[in-house]
């Protein structure tokens, strides 16, 4: 997940930051207990029976293919980095890199299922609070790799939305490479979304191609800038699904193959209006103007009739939505309104649990939230300097952190939730992120 700290400095901490909460506070000011760095070798006899389960059938089903021939004569200990294109992309590299034994690091939202911190606990993943000042996950991280073991992360730190890299990889993870002081290894696959976009309940079948080679040795490490280090990494685990389907032309397989992309594609190249779009079965339409197309095996879309307007593929069509929204956020008086329920995680509980209803306003400076809390009203401002991205899931929820703590929102109109995901970001981008940047390279 997204590195966004100084490693060095965090793991030189004194070993009294801790996890846990012992008072719920929805403003989050919360107390801690220690935490112990040592993590588990993942299980060998579920992680194996697993691993080789899944390289089978991802052959068989998906055309899976790895090719890791650079990698002959490197054991561990190792770091590696992999880009975050799919919801299988912990499967993808786990048999891309069989039989090596990984510990992931993995959300810390995942530990908030039951099911799913079982499972993640036997496989030896790393929690980290995403877009935190987190020691605690650092100091994990080394102690698996002083123990000879291989770590892997993905540094976007986030899904794709449109076939290319959905989050952003900060220039902190160089320092956490500088830490580990190993070698580091990428993971890049190519047709992990389209085979299963984030929009997506169902899979497609057509092919994977996964590439693993080594991009940084341990005296490259010592030797290599900061920026040095972080532009390799951004350039070996980038990835542009669109762009190399359209050099491949694979036809893939799925009977409702644009069924939810109305939660990533939300405004009409047409009639220009928004949250009108409705998908079914291989079908993107707009409700206001009739403007119709259809997705084919090649997972482009088509036009219906001689006069639709259209764009071939998603990522062509979200860059439309960008450039419209570019031009939305240079209005001074931009915002986006909405009304929404509030979940939060409380202590002692898994899962997210209800607390209100009120209204999201999103703005350049801020997203507050005003409504209820637990039956009372509450005004809740969460500044965007503090707010990295906002991480989703398509037609159910987004998520805004303050610290350690999550607030989840669930729009009532879901088709909204794309356009504050992409506004974040481009905000962000654009009045915040360069400043930072700028000032964590020096």
């Amino acid at each position: 997940m997204t590195i966004y700290i100084d490693a060095y400095l965090l793991y030189c901490l004194k070993k009294t930051i801790t996890k846990g909460r012992k008072a719920f506070d929805i403003g989050g000011n919360v107390k801690r207990k220690k935490v112990r760095s040592k993590v588990k070798k993942p299980n060998a006899f579920l992680y194996y029976i697993a691993a080789s389960y899944f390289k089978i059938y991802y052959r068989l089903f998906y055309r899976h293919r790895v090719n890791k021939t650079a990698m002959a004569g490197l054991a561990p200990p190792y770091l590696v980095v992999a880009g975050h294109s799919c919801w299988l992309d912990y499967i993808i590299s786990t048999i891309s890199m069989f039989p090596v034994r990984m510990n992931f690091v993995g959300a810390y939202n995942f530990f908030r299922s039951r099911v799913l911190k079982t499972v993640f606990t036997l496989m030896g993943v790393i929690p980290r609070h995403q877009f935190t000042a987190d020691a605690s996950s650092i100091r994990k991280m080394k102690y698996c790799i002083d123990q000879g073991r291989v770590v892997a992360l993905f540094p976007h730190g986030c899904l794709s939305n449109e076939g290319r890299p959905g989050g952003f990889a900060v220039a902190g993870v160089a320092k956490l490479i500088k830490l580990l002081n190993v070698p580091v290894v990428a993971l890049k696959t190519d047709g992990g979304y389209l085979t299963r976009p984030r929009w997506s309940v169902k899979s497609r079948y057509g092919r994977l191609e996964t590439t693993v080679k080594p991009i940084l040795t341990v005296s490259e490490v010592k030797n290599l800038s900061n920026d040095e280090i972080y532009q390799r990494l951004l350039r070996a685990i980038d990835f542009d699904d669109y762009m190399w389907q359209r050099e491949r032309m694979i036809p893939f397989r799925c009977k409702k193959t644009a069924e939810g992309v109305e939660y990533v594609l939300y405004k009409c190249p047409n009639c220009q209006d928004e949250f009108t779009l409705r998908s079914e079965k291989n079908r993107l339409y707009c409700v206001s103007c009739g403007n119709a197309v259809r997705m084919n095996r090649y997972l482009l879309f088509e036009p219906e009739a001689a006069d639709t307007v259209f764009f071939d593929g998603i990522d062509r069509w979200y860059d439309f939505q960008k450039d419209c929204l570019d031009k939305e956020i240079d209005n001074s008086s931009f915002e986006l309104v909405a009304s929404t329920e509030l979940m939060f995680a409380e202590p002692g509980k898994y899962g997210y649990q209800h607390q209100g209803y009120g209204t999201l306003r999103l703005t350049k400076d801020a997203i507050t939230y005003t409504g209820t809390v637990k039956g009372a009203l509450t005004k809740l401002v969460l500044p965007m300097k503090n707010i990295p991205m906002i991480p989703y899931a398509a037609g159910t929820y987004i998520e805004v952190a303050k610290g350690e703590d999550i607030h989840r929102f669930v729009l009532e109109d879901k088709r909204q939730m794309m356009k504050w995901v992409m506004a974040v970001r481009q905000i962000r981008d654009q009045y915040y992120e360069g400043v930072k940047q700028n000032e964590k390279t020096k």
